[in-house]
């Protein structure tokens, strides 16, 4: 443990609407206003704790904090190579203390969890025919061009987005049932170890501030965070130093019509860091290729309340192609199973829809 804090002084930094997330900002210049958020973190931190934070903890916040500030700075003055970089010094101080890395593959059985997590897309359509699964998978190659800039996704390179509910998926493409067609999904993690020997990871970005001190009972936190516990001190450490870029990936996109957004910055050189860790970590054996995929899990920054209406995953291509046939990432491929598309607007309301899809055991991989 690098930080060792009381629950009182823990409390006093972060039980503060100042630190509370998602983000909303209006100023133009985010870079200065990052800055000054930071400036603000690492002063309360120091005049809360004092002296029961040893010296190499204030020094590991300050380092995160600057390099957070230059990556952005980099950025900004258009040598994102040099953003990246200086990002992946950053990581190697926070991966060495993660918040909490979720095993998903199939291998975790073994260990006696069974995690059935249930997660959905949805996609606007134009037309009322009847659509084959691939539609609700990501973004295929052959049409790179429609790939917008999202938060954790450059334009032009797919990512597989998916949300624990539906209506959050709804909320998060502002996507209207009465007045819009609309099909979605439920996907599940492959769990037959003989389709998938994928190593399946997943980094956990999703906890708020107000998280570790909600009027909610901890029945219900521990269901939402299961094999997280809010109250350690191991925890509470990791949260100190991991802050700054979970704060960094939280901001309210200020305005979705301008075709840049500096509040994606931070999520995109996240993913890029993920992206590159993926390809480090394929081990190659004997007739076959173990792959490692790792997403991230993230609360929704598409408003306040959307924060608060379940997660967001988000999974990034491996960059290579099943076939011409199937233009897909195959790792994702073999990564999932989906029920058929279900039209939205068909049911009484967004949850009925999802009753009927959790109630569906008929699902296949992608390329059925």
């Amino acid at each position: 443990m690098i930080i060792d804090i009381s629950d009182a002084g823990f409390k006093r930094i972060f039980n503060d609407e100042e630190f509370f997330l998602p983000i909303r900002w209006s100023v133009n210049d985010f870079a200065n206003y990052l800055k000054n958020f930071l400036n603000q973190y690492q002063s309360k931190i120091k005049t809360i704790t004092g002296e029961r934070v040893s010296d190499d903890g204030i020094f590991l916040i300050n380092k995160i904090c600057d390099l957070l500030i230059d990556s952005v700075n980099f950025y900004l003055n258009g040598f994102p190579a040099q953003a990246y970089q200086t990002f992946q010094y950053l990581m190697d101080y926070l991966i060495q203390n993660p918040l909490r890395v979720y095993l998903k593959s199939v291998h975790e059985l073994f260990e006696g969890f069974n995690d059935e997590l249930n997660l959905f897309r949805v996609v606007r359509v134009q037309d009322n025919i009847q659509y084959n699964r691939t539609r609700l998978f990501h973004t295929p190659y052959n049409l790179r061009s429609k790939v917008a800039t999202c938060r954790y996704s450059i334009a032009g390179y797919p990512s597989l987005y998916l949300g624990t509910n539906l209506e959050l998926c709804c909320e998060e493409i502002q996507y209207n049932p009465h007045t819009e067609l609309g099909i979605a999904s439920r996907f599940q993690l492959e769990r037959e170890i003989r389709r998938n020997e994928t190593t399946i990871s997943v980094i956990e970005l999703a906890v708020k501030p107000q998280d570790f001190f909600t009027q909610d009972n901890d029945e219900r936190i521990g269901r939402r965070f299961r094999g997280l516990n809010l109250h350690s001190s191991q925890t509470r450490s990791a949260y100190l130093l991991w802050f700054p870029v979970i704060a960094a990936c939280s901001f309210i996109r200020a305005n979705k019509k301008d075709p840049f957004a500096a509040e994606y910055i931070v999520p995109q050189l996240l993913m890029q860091w993920v992206r590159s860790e993926m390809n480090s970590r394929i081990i190659e054996k004997p007739y076959s290729v173990l792959n490692q995929l790792i997403g991230v899990r993230y609360f929704s920054c598409a408003s306040k309340r959307a924060s608060d209406l379940g997660f967001n995953y988000v999974f990034p291509v491996s960059g290579r192609q099943h076939s011409e046939q199937y233009p897909f990432c195959p790792i994702l491929m073999r990564a999932f199973r989906m029920t058929k598309p279900y039209f939205i607007n068909e049911y009484d309301s967004i949850e009925k829809c999802e009753r009927v899809m959790e109630y569906d055991t008929d699902l296949k991989p992608v390329d059925h």
